[in-house]
């Protein structure tokens, strides 16, 4: 009897062990099956978010140009015989419609009695938005040639070009053409209007950001690659696509290229027969996931054995209580991975911009979960800091996958944005169409020039942020705009203000002040303002915030999310130096480190460290001395001083020049090297990137 129950139970537990193993089979089985299909909608939709936004952006670009063009042209047929007035008429276009960077008027040749035998009036905005205003008709380039003009002429239908580099600027652009007429109804001319396509270019690599090896490609109405992320080299497979896209359908379709699987995203966009495509590779997209699901199997197979330790060795009820027990460690763990995760989408390194002295910048937040809804990003396009902070409706998981979105979704918008008011607008049409949750959020974002003080910002009802100046505190004063994902089509409204050197803008969420003692004590807007300190730095205001907020609550349980950022607009001295690209020039170096009035010691090192960076501008960057210039912008604050060396001869990184080997004998180095690697040790950051033509080298050293 004895041996047959240890037989019936040695059954039992392994017939619990096979039970276990088939149910965590099953539901393994089923969590990889839906996570996949999750994965897939949330490429879909961002594709299909990327896709309507792009074509949104084109079809309003292009609707404004083709009805200015169309408004104007009457006004050029009615003054065909005043020639003097058409660069009024063009220069008029320009100044209302900021998306035309180029209008002109092309007439018949020999239609005015010219020297150069055609009349070609146009007006084009510069890269300072200054109007340039200009007669191609002496220009010995043939614009008759141009396809923006014979196809109109030859049609007499209003046209657009497929996307090319200008004549004028080499910028990528669309025209917009249209025929001109007298009164007798004779074509006399073109008119015509460029649009930049710079933008549609950074939205394209932008929908091809997400996944290493991912693309995104433009197709015209005629299946032709006019713009791509790939540079021309587009995979064969891609087009299986064309028939679809030329046929303007809306949809995804798998694709096969060089053995690769990929999901290829496609729409229309814009009103004259453009197709956008997005392409993602099937392992790109799963491979983290593939990651963790060969994890969670080798968990499972541990926890099978470790289930049957249990079920051998403890009694039934036990066995249960350790399963329950298991299940729970197992959703914090999960829960924990995802509080790693939102909180690794956040910049935790300060200071963030270490190589400019115009701002410092600090922050932090504390999810009263283990995921949360509030968030705060800043980052650096040319020299305007945008910056914000949100709290989405809520907590724990819905609010952080609003966050997420909201964060990604923001630097996206902001890097095209013209103002916060329109990135606000974007956000708010985003989430409002996709809102089934009624989740919403208060957001205050901003856009600080760093080199003027003067700070642009939208505030979606959130707190008011505080302005800390000269020992004075005051809220800063916002226009009342609703939460962004109630209503689609609010008009938010940008609010603008200069800060003064040494101000400090401080933003929260209402888990600061609303934060409560044990004895339901607020801790209220009066105790943060006695707190803030305009002498301190924002980290060290964000800290002693802190601490503070630890003592008012005094083991009080966090009831919401806290985040705290904080921006000084710094003081600082400016003064610049140039001369041509020759070595005698270096000589006004050390006078130009000298007029900043630092230690003789930091001086010498300055000095040093300037003489190599510009040694390398002058034998370098230009093909002969003096062919070129140098320019060396010196800005000096309390904490740190750092150059800006920039000069436009050719692309040059110094800091991809190979480390000097200290190992060889001296005759036996490589000529080169020691003058940069020199830099470095002298200087505390060293920072190279090529914008615009020209080379630029920042240097900077800590003076605290």
């Amino acid at each position: 009897m004895s041996k047959q129950k240890k037989k019936k139970g040695a059954l039992y537990s392994v017939a619990i062990i096979i039970t276990a193993a088939v149910i965590l089979e099953a539901i393994s089985g089923i969590q990889y099956y839906f996570s996949r299909k999750a994965i897939e909608n949330d490429v879909r939709e961002l594709a299909q978010v990327r896709l309507t936004n792009a074509n949104l952006l084109l079809a309003n670009a292009m609707n404004d140009v083709e009805v200015a063009v169309k408004n104007v042209t009457g006004f050029v047929s009615d003054n065909v015989n005043h020639p003097e007035k058409m660069f009024r008429i063009t220069g008029g276009v320009i100044k209302i419609n900021h998306n035309i960077i180029e209008c002109g008027i092309l007439f018949n040749k020999d239609y005015y009695p010219v020297e150069s035998g055609s009349y070609h009036p146009a007006t084009y905005r510069d890269d300072k938005d200054s109007l340039v205003f200009l007669d191609h008709g002496v220009d010995p380039f043939n614009y008759y040639e141009r396809q923006w003009y014979r196809e109109v002429i030859d049609s007499g239908v209003p046209n657009w070009t497929d996307p090319y580099l200008s004549h004028t600027n080499q910028k990528l652009i669309c025209t917009y053409s249209r025929t001109v007429t007298d009164k007798e109804g004779n074509v006399v001319g073109v008119i015509y209007a460029d649009i930049t396509l710079e933008w549609l270019r950074s939205i394209l690599a932008e929908g091809a950001s997400n996944y290493e090896n991912s693309f995104s490609v433009i197709l015209n109405e005629k299946g032709r690659a006019v713009i791509d992320t790939r540079d021309g080299d587009i995979p064969e497979g891609f087009y299986d696509l064309r028939s679809r896209m030329v046929s303007r359908e809306s949809g995804e379709q798998i694709i096969e290229y060089s053995d690769t699987l990929s999901h290829a995203f496609f729409a229309p966009i814009g009103t004259h027969g453009w197709s956008m495509a997005i392409v993602c590779p099937v392992s790109e997209m799963f491979k983290e996931f593939h990651k963790i699901s060969l994890i969670l199997l080798i968990l499972m197979v541990f926890g099978l054995f470790v289930l049957g330790f249990i079920v051998i060795m403890a009694a039934q009820n036990d066995k249960r209580f350790r399963k329950v027990e298991g299940e729970s460690q197992r959703l914090e763990d999960e829960l924990m991975v995802a509080h790693g995760i939102q909180m690794g989408m956040l910049s935790k390194v300060f200071p963030p911009f270490p190589d400019r002295v115009e701002i410092d910048i600090y922050a932090s937040l504390t999810p009263a979960k283990e995921v949360g809804g509030d968030l705060y990003d800043n980052f650096l396009h040319g020299d305007t800091l945008w910056f914000c902070v949100a709290d989405v409706s809520g907590k724990g998981v819905p609010a952080a996958l609003v966050m997420a979105l909201a964060r990604s979704q923001f630097r996206t918008e902001a890097r095209h944005g013209v103002s916060p008011s329109a990135v606000m607008s974007a956000l708010n049409l985003s989430m409002s169409e996709v809102n089934e949750s009624n989740l919403f959020v208060t957001m205050f974002i901003g856009a600080l020039d760093v080199t003027t003080g003067s700070l642009r910002y939208c505030n979606a009802g959130h707190n008011p942020p505080v302005i800390v100046c000269d020992g004075e505190k005051s809220f800063l004063p916002v226009k009342p705009n609703l939460p962004f994902g109630l209503i689609g089509d609010f008009p938010y409204k940008t609010a603008e203000t200069s800060l003064k050197a040494g101000s400090t803008i401080f933003l929260y969420t209402d888990g600061l002040t609303e934060s409560e003692s044990v004895s339901k004590e607020l801790f209220g807007e009066e105790k943060m303002f006695s707190i803030l300190d305009s002498a301190k730095t924002p980290e060290e205001n964000v800290r002693n915030m802190s601490e503070a907020l630890d003592a008012h609550a005094a083991g009080a349980e966090q009831s919401d999310d806290l985040t705290m950022l904080a921006i000084r607009f710094n003081s600082y001295e400016f003064k610049s130096i140039s001369f041509p690209n020759k070595t005698e020039e270096l000589a006004a170096i050390p006078g130009f480190v000298e007029s900043l009035g630092l230690s003789e010691e930091l001086t010498q090192k300055l000095c040093l460290a300037l003489d190599e960076a510009a040694t390398n501008v002058v034998l370098y960057a230009y093909d002969e001395p003096g062919a070129g210039e140098v320019k060396i912008d010196a800005l000096l604050s309390e904490e740190k001083v750092s150059f800006k060396i920039s000069d436009s001869g050719k692309p040059f990184n110094p800091l991809m020049a190979a480390e000097p080997n200290f190992d060889l004998p001296g005759a036996e180095r490589p000529v080169g090297g020691l003058g940069i690697f020199l830099v470095k040790k002298l200087m505390d950051v060293v920072y190279y990137r090529r914008d615009r033509g020209v080379n630029i080298l920042r240097i900077t050293k800590n003076l605290k």
